[in-house]
């Protein structure tokens, strides 16, 4: 058995060095898109809207203990595009716009302690040209000094702008770009100088004092860790920048920079961007490797994280990108998340209740903040981590993973332990100089998988598996095989916020727009007239139910009429963070199948730029994946130029070229584009100028998209209607590894894979001797449709209600996401269903059902 001897030791606890070793718990980070739909909830669902920051930012023992907002620049940043609260020098911020800062005050009124921060993630419009050698190996010299005060403005404003609006003040600035390669120190000093010192152009009764006090955190660096190497090399930069953070790296330095900020120079030391766990939990225990709720990038992984971090490199906050994945999936980066909320409609949230109490297991047991809160502390003598890996710790896993938080005033104790590896380990502790007795009784929590696979998956999450009472100031406490503990002296057997509860939505899900008996799906004419009238400017003109993956779509005043236009020209477009496409957003439901989407629309016939090709307007039909934020990431897309040429684009391949003749683009235009079945029709002011039918591994579901060049390109009114009102709509779709699909035979279940894969779990089927290897479910309804990308050539048997369908079915390739079989036409009712793989190698990844 593995055995690891540490001492706890009262005395060894440093309550000098001020937040230097302060457990500050976990933060969020509102960016990239990623909280935009919670604007939706806040709106039609506010109970829902609640909940979600209740769990986040609530109780006694609140998990989250800062929200770091980005700055965005109108342009995708790798899930979505955050928009600008400034477009021009000389605007006034508005901090409306995006989710985060209002989300920062939402989440203050249940937690007034919250700590913020903010930082960039590109350069808006006018800043480009200034700023442009940012994005070069030496900006810190290349970046001109005239750029820094137009920069510091947009700064310096909205900090102001969000202080008016909301009633905070910001309490740590990043001044450089995120995931810098080469942080500018030269920028930095400037940056802390100015703010440190800047008096004038403030409104009557802002705090100026408190402004002047702002902290600032640098350098946001991706794995890198010279930004360190840099402030103990330089005492004035430490001096000016009291709190230093990067990302997705548990190491430090070859030198141990940031343990010597920690350690010698008093500094916070943060994860300042760090996954969430990646795939639920509750699938995670059905994967065929046997690691219950741990592996790669599971809530157990970002457990080991955290106590890696602050062993090798003193990181005391960790904050997840994101904390709740607020966008629609299919983007990058998605199915990364403890709570994912994309159904506002519906007010249906999905919490990882696996990933969210392996992290409660740290906040839970001990008081989480800064040295004036009276925070916790890590006694740093008693942390190790001996897993392997920087950031995906996948090796060595049975190694020694434990932390010991400690009350400042060394009254009461607990021990962390991380065990994801398949062995058990055993932890002897000597415990000395510390609580109120030699022999303080410890109570050992612990969340594990569950004992039998017909047990619930939660069945053993958060229990109280023993209560030890040392002797001799000694304690031996066993870590099972994948499971994480916490050894504690607090009592809080009785605590209801520690003792476990599945958390879930009190809402059921539903598809949009399935219970309209006129058939309509969605509709907008951007009016809101059913909304109170601080609606549109409480969201900054943002529609409802849309994301932006690139530029801006607000809704604006036209002629006393509210449109939604795309604010963004050539003129104005962003210096991006690494890189994006044309302004296009997405919106509806992933479930809509057979539809079709009207537009009345109008192009923007005065911005002159050099772009003969750039002024047109886009339909994406059936999107389900967007990892590029692009509109041809709808399989399907129409487009129509101001020349009158038109493209029909299928898996980003034009298939069909077309001519409208006169095209008058001073004039409103309706452009229609439908798919029923695999026949995908265009229209432009009713004339057809496509009619074209797919054969080739069509696309039957998906969202919406509508894209458009860098113009003001103006959008009256949006329509999306079922084309046979009577038809089906799929109703439910479930993941492979969900409670109600059984598995007989020849299977592996994976988890932890791409974002292009539900939920990134597929599950791979091969025929076994005596045909065993079969998938079975039960569902209500018309028909069903499998969903997977196919690797090789399989044949299934189809079976529903006891009756043979089809005895050879060859499903199509399929596209990610996308149905590879779909059957229709049952009677309506409850049916089973078994489909056995008699040939080839078959993936699963969801099962959609057709109401």
């Amino acid at each position: 058995m593995n055995e690891t001897n540490f001492v706890i030791d009262g005395n060894q606890l440093d309550t000098n060095a001020l937040n230097a070793n302060t457990f500050k718990g976990f933060g969020y980070l509102s960016c990239n898109n990623s909280s935009r739909l919670l604007l939706d909830y806040k709106w039609e669902h506010q109970d829902s809207y609640h909940q979600i920051l209740q769990i986040l930012f609530g109780g006694k023992h609140p998990l989250m203990r800062m929200l770091k907002v980005e700055m965005g620049d109108d342009a995708n940043t790798s899930s979505g595009t955050e928009p600008a609260t400034m477009r021009s020098a000389d605007d006034q911020a508005n901090v409306r716009r995006g989710a985060g800062f209002q989300l920062i005050a939402d989440a203050k009124a249940i937690q007034p302690e919250l700590k913020t921060c903010v930082l960039r993630w590109g350069e808006p419009g006018f800043l480009r040209k200034r700023w442009f050698n940012v994005k070069t190996t030496d900006p810190n010299n290349q970046v001109d000094d005239q750029a820094y005060e137009p920069m510091y403005q947009w700064y310096k404003k909205t900090i102001i702008a969000a202080y008016q609006e909301y009633g905070y003040l910001i309490d740590y600035v990043d001044p450089d770009r995120n995931e810098t390669k080469h942080p500018m120190t030269k920028w930095i000093k400037w940056f802390a100088n100015r703010i440190a010192n800047d008096q004038s152009e403030f409104p009557s009764g802002f705090p100026i004092d408190a402004y002047q006090r702002i902290k600032l955190i640098a350098a946001d660096e991706n794995y890198e860790t010279d930004f360190g190497d840099s402030m103990i090399a330089d005492k004035d930069l430490r001096i000016k920048v009291p709190a230093v953070g990067f990302h997705y790296n548990t190491n430090d330095g070859r030198h141990k920079p940031f343990t010597k900020l920690a350690d010698y120079f008093n500094h916070e030391v943060w994860y300042s961007e760090g996954i969430s766990p990646m795939t639920f939990g509750k699938y995670r225990v059905k994967a065929s490797n046997g690691d219950g709720i741990g592996g790669v990038q599971s809530g157990l992984d970002v457990a080991n994280r955290l106590i890696k971090s602050y062993v090798e490199s003193r990181r005391s906050l960790y904050i997840f990108q994101p904390a709740v994945s607020a966008y629609y999936p299919g983007v990058n980066y998605s199915h990364k998340e403890l709570i994912a909320a994309s159904r506002p409609w519906s007010g249906y949230f999905a919490v990882d209740n696996i990933g969210l109490q392996c992290m409660k297991h740290f906040s839970d047991f001990a008081k989480a903040g800064w040295d004036d809160e009276n925070a916790w502390r890590y006694l740093t003598s008693a942390c190790d981590s001996g897993v392997g890996g920087t950031e995906n710790l996948d090796h060595r896993t049975a190694a020694p993973s434990y932390m010991t938080l400690m009350a400042p005033d060394k009254s009461n104790y607990s021990v962390i332990m991380v065990n994801d590896s398949g062995e058990p380990r055993t932890y002897r502790i000597q415990i000395k100089n510390v609580g109120r007795q030699l022999n303080q009784k410890l109570t050992v929590w612990q969340s594990v998988g569950p004992k039998d696979a017909a047990d619930p998956y939660d069945s053993q999450i958060k229990q109280i598996r023993e209560t030890i009472t040392p002797i001799d100031g000694r304690a031996k406490i066993t870590v099972n095989p994948h499971s994480i503990v916490t050894a504690t002296t607090l009592e809080l057997t009785h605590d209801d916020e520690v003792v476990y509860h599945r958390l879930q939505s009190t809402h059921d899900d539903y598809t949009l727009g399935i219970n309209n008996d006129q058939g309509i799906l969605y509709e907008d004419d951007f009016q809101y007239q059913d909304y109170p009238k601080n609606y549109l400017k409480s969201r900054g003109g943002t529609p409802r139910y849309t994301a932006d993956q690139g530029g801006a779509f607000e809704v604006v005043n036209r002629n006393g009429k509210n449109v939604m236009g795309q604010q963004i020209t050539e003129k104005q477009r962003a210096l991006d963070w690494e890189y994006s496409f044309a302004p296009n957003l997405t919106f509806g439901d992933d479930k809509w199948t057979d539809y079709v989407v009207d537009v009345s629309m109008k192009f923007d016939d005065q911005t002159l730029q050099n772009s003969p090709t750039g002024n047109y307007f886009g339909i994406g039909l059936n999107e389900m994946t967007d990892v590029k934020g692009r509109l041809e990431s709808a399989p399907y897309v129409f487009k129509l130029f101001t020349n009158g040429s038109c493209q029909l684009i299928k898996d980003d391949r034009i298939v069909e070229l077309g001519y409208v003749d006169s095209l008058d683009v001073s004039q409103n235009h309706h452009v229609s584009f439908l798919d029923d079945g695999n026949q995908l029709k265009a229209s432009v002011d009713g004339k057809i100028v496509f009619n074209y039918v797919d054969t080739d591994n069509p696309h039957f579901s998906g969202r919406v998209k509508l894209g458009s060049g860098y113009y003001h390109t103006q959008i009256n009114q949006i329509s999306v209607r079922k084309i046979h009102q009577n038809g089906p709509l799929i109703s439910r779709r479930f993941d492979n590894l969900d409670d109600g699909v059984v598995y007989t035979g020849n299977w592996e279940h994976v988890c932890g894979l791409g974002n292009t894969k539900w939920n990134r779990t597929l599950s791979y089927g091969q025929p076994a001797v005596d045909n065993s290897t079969a998938v079975a479910f039960d569902f209500t309804g018309t028909g069903f449709s499998l969903i997977g990308t196919q690797e090789s050539v399989s044949h299934l048997q189809v079976v529903v209600d006891g009756t043979i369908l089809h005895w050879n079915y060859q499903p199509q390739k399929g596209g990610e996401r996308s149905e590879n079989t779909i059957i229709t036409g049952l009677s309506v009712g409850k049916h089973h269903v078994q489909v056995t793989v008699i040939a080839g190698k078959y993936t699963l990844d969801a099962i959609d059902t057709i109401a």
